[in-house]
């Protein structure tokens, strides 16, 4: 019944003349502006599963209505000052969430068990943040908030174990730095599945742990805005829930669809795919600066799946890694480049491990299936135990179906080593100029 509204709703539009008219497609607590100048840009795929307006695609079973003046969402509103912070709760709310605030630290708890709430964040405070329990997913709208605590508690502390949704509106800058006392494992804390969207800025700094940890899965959707990582005492972006089971690997995992995500000044990991974790990259843009000794820029326990999108790395800790995975890599579309400076250090490790002290055991292997890759690696040896720095390692076997693969070297560096299986059908591999031959 939905779809059919919808669809009618959108063909009428399709139908009339418009000029520079606004509208706006809800979708739960979010709804996209558009501007129609031309009704002959609504397009429906064949199947009518999508429509493209002013040449931007959306999935028709997401979109709830479509309204032509904005709408007004029913909100917590938690507004910060430096002279503590404000919690407004409409009336038909307050039977299920309750405030409490300390200065500017504020407790939420909700006891909704079938009702979705929006939590909208902003203001500023340089001794401030949002704590809040509950048992039922939620939406929490950023709406320019900027939050330093100063205490043992993150700025942001989601003891939700179920969806977060959290969206950056549109032209806002939204930062949160941690204080070296906290005793949680992040800045942005989120101990469920956290998904992002919205066309605004996120900036985040952890100075205790982890800049982002999340418990599960962590969602960048195709409309997220920029992200950044300014540091972290240890990975830049954690996902894991504490469990190496090899049956958690679906909720251990990172899912990049879109945004444009920047890692930087990471004591540990950029991004680490926890617990059997597995990292699958649809699109977007991910900027990974590996500066640390023995760092790495994207780490899965498992998988690497990349369908899309763009990994820039730039590697220049002595033996990092750009990329490292602990079993398959299946490398299907996208674009990886990057430059590997840092001496005894790789573009991109597949890594086998037999011991039994390991999450994930044998592995090693690369698929090539469709990825554009292009890495300069001029790191030379590392003197401590004689690692050469390297574009492209697999301990295990490497397969190139398609795609084109090409890697340059200088100051003894090594284009692509496999330890295993070597086996090209299709695409282009090139060290130096020339067809890599094992």
């Amino acid at each position: 019944m939905k779809k059919s509204l919808v669809l009618t709703a959108i063909f009428a539009l399709s139908a009339v003349s418009l000029h520079a008219q606004k509208i706006y497609l809800c979708e739960g607590f979010d709804a996209d502006d558009i501007t129609l100048t031309d009704p002959s840009s609504v397009v429906f795929s064949k199947d009518q599963t999508t429509v493209t307006i002013e040449g931007t695609a959306y999935n028709i079973s997401d979109i709830d209505s479509i309204t032509f003046a904005e709408p007004q969402f029913e909100s917590v509103d938690i507004v910060w000052s430096e002279s503590g912070a404000t919690v407004t709760i409409p009336a038909s709310l307050k039977s299920m969430v309750s405030a409490s605030t300390n200065g500017g630290h504020v407790t939420i708890v909700s006891t909704a068990t079938n009702k979705e709430i929006l939590y909208t964040l902003s203001g500023s405070s340089s001794n401030g943040s949002f704590t809040l329990n509950g048992n039922y997913k939620l939406t929490m709208h950023l709406d320019g908030v900027s939050l330093t605590s100063g205490t043992s508690v993150p700025p942001i502390n989601v003891l939700c174990g179920k969806r977060i949704e959290v969206k950056m509106k549109k032209g806002t800058v939204n930062t949160f730095v941690d204080s070296p006392l906290n005793t949680s494992k992040g800045a942005f804390y989120v101990k469920g599945h956290l998904e992002v969207k919205g066309k605004g800025v996120l900036n985040v700094t952890g100075k205790s742990s982890h800049a982002m940890k999340i418990g599960e899965y962590c969602q960048f959707k195709s409309s997220t805005g920029d992200v950044n990582i300014l540091g972290a005492v240890s990975d830049g972006i954690h996902c894991g829930d504490g469990s190496a089971l090899a049956a958690d690997y679906e909720d251990n995992r990172l899912i990049v669809n879109g945004g444009n995500i920047t890692v930087s000044n990471c004591q540990k990991d950029c991004i680490d795919c926890d617990d059997y974790g597995t990292a699958i990259i649809n699109g977007g843009t991910i900027n990974l600066n590996v500066s640390q000794t023995d760092g790495t820029g994207l780490k899965a326990d498992s998988i690497v799946y990349m369908n899309g999108g763009t990994l820039n790395l730039n590697v220049t800790g002595n033996i990092s890694e750009g990329i490292r995975y602990c079993y398959e890599g299946y490398f299907n579309g996208g674009t990886i480049q990057g430059t590997i400076t840092g001496a005894g250090a790789r573009g991109l490790k597949a890594k086998r491990t037999t011991s039994t002290s390991d999450t994930v055991l044998n592995g090693g292997n690369s698929y090539w299936n469709g990825t554009n890759v292009t890495l300069s690696a001029t790191g030379g040896t590392y003197s401590a135990d004689s690692s050469k720095c390297m574009g492209l390692r697999s301990d295990n076997n490497m397969t190139v179906t398609a795609g084109t693969i090409a890697i340059t070297t200088s100051n003894s560096s090594t284009g692509i080593s496999v330890k295993g299986a070597y086996s090209k059908t299709g695409g282009n591999v090139t060290v130096d100029g020339c067809e890599f031959k094992q």
